[in-house]
């Protein structure tokens, strides 16, 4: 009898929390799609004592607990940001662990070393959730190794996106933000929303897949979204369209030009008409014309959905 495939969560907050909580709930479910039964050994937090809806998950303080623990597969990072996440899944690949992360930051930053590292450690390094949650666009862009990519376009924000829809109905941009924070979509420091360092870390990481090489987040051109007026709003509606903070890559003949900034879009498009997390991804190609992906880009059962996604296939190939 095959035993479960072993898991760790390194982070208990919306998106571990929400981890923890869909593989007790859809133990059988998540068994059958995997092909083997999936455990959930242990989750580390930082205070391991604080009250959480995370199904009653064993909480550690030392990572280290279950990084050395043998019946441990598969690290599951969603603790974000640079440090300690980088040296905790470098630490995980020297033990023979693979690697399941929604840091779209630490990924972009460190493509090469994480990717080197999960190669000599003949084990893998999965990040659907890094790039539109739940919205399977990085497996899209896996998949497309036969295509020549002409422009990679979409909303890759859900901060942004909503302050620009709730800008439309007459919100100042300050007042905006502090909904967005309200709500769950900002940080108290939205400067990776605003000044466009997470849809460039996404950007970064798409291009990186879809060229087969490293193209660095420092690589992509950024304005801010603060300088957005109620004024340029109401002039690009009277011209029948809506400003959206859009991120865009030209992939030319010599070289790929990335960007994220204020554009206009149509205001019947899909881009014109998202509102809130609402991520909208499309993708012109040679030889299979344009893809367009539209979904949920953010939420803790959403990106939740795009970890234990990454997790199944692991265990699918026989971890």
């Amino acid at each position: 009898m095959t035993r479960p495939l072993g898991v760790a969560l390194l982070g208990l907050g919306t998106v571990g929390s929400a981890v923890a909580r869909a593989m007790g709930d859809r133990e059988k479910r998540l068994a059958a799609t995997a092909g083997r039964a999936l455990r959930l050994v242990g989750a580390c937090a930082r205070d391991p004592g604080k009250p959480r809806d995370a199904g009653g998950v064993p909480v550690t303080a030392d990572p280290f607990t279950l990084l050395d623990d043998p019946e441990v597969d598969v690290v599951v990072e969603v603790i974000g940001g640079m440090e300690p996440a980088r040296d905790l899944q470098l630490a995980a690949f020297e033990r023979g662990k693979h690697v399941v992360t929604a840091n779209k930051e630490l990924v972009a930053r460190e493509w090469r070393q994480l990717h080197e590292a999960a190669r000599l450690a003949k084990r893998e390094l999965r990040f659907e959730a890094a790039v539109g949650a739940a919205i399977p666009v990085v497996a899209a862009a896996r998949a497309l190794g036969a295509v020549r990519p002409r422009v990679l376009s979409g909303l890759l924000n859900g901060t942004t996106t909503y302050i620009c829809s709730r800008m439309e109905e007459g919100a100042a941009f300050d007042a905006a933000l502090a909904e967005a924070q309200a709500k769950g979509y900002a940080e108290a420091d939205p400067s990776a929303d605003v000044d466009g360092w997470d849809p460039a870390y996404k950007l970064s990481i798409l291009v990186s897949l879809l060229e087969g090489r490293w193209f660095p987040p420092d690589g992509v051109r950024r304005s801010s979204l603060r300088s957005l007026t109620l004024e340029q709003v109401a002039e690009a509606a009277a011209r029948g369209s809506a400003v959206r903070y859009l991120a865009v890559a030209d992939f030319g003949e010599r070289a790929t030009k990335a960007r994220v900034g204020i554009e206009e879009v149509r205001a019947s498009s899909l881009e014109g008409q998202a509102t809130g997390p609402t991520n909208v991804v499309r993708l012109e190609t040679d030889l299979a014309g344009t893809l367009t992906f539209v979904g949920p880009g953010a939420g803790g059962n959403a990106t939740a959905a795009a970890i234990l996604g990454d997790v199944i296939a692991i265990a699918q190939r026989g971890a």
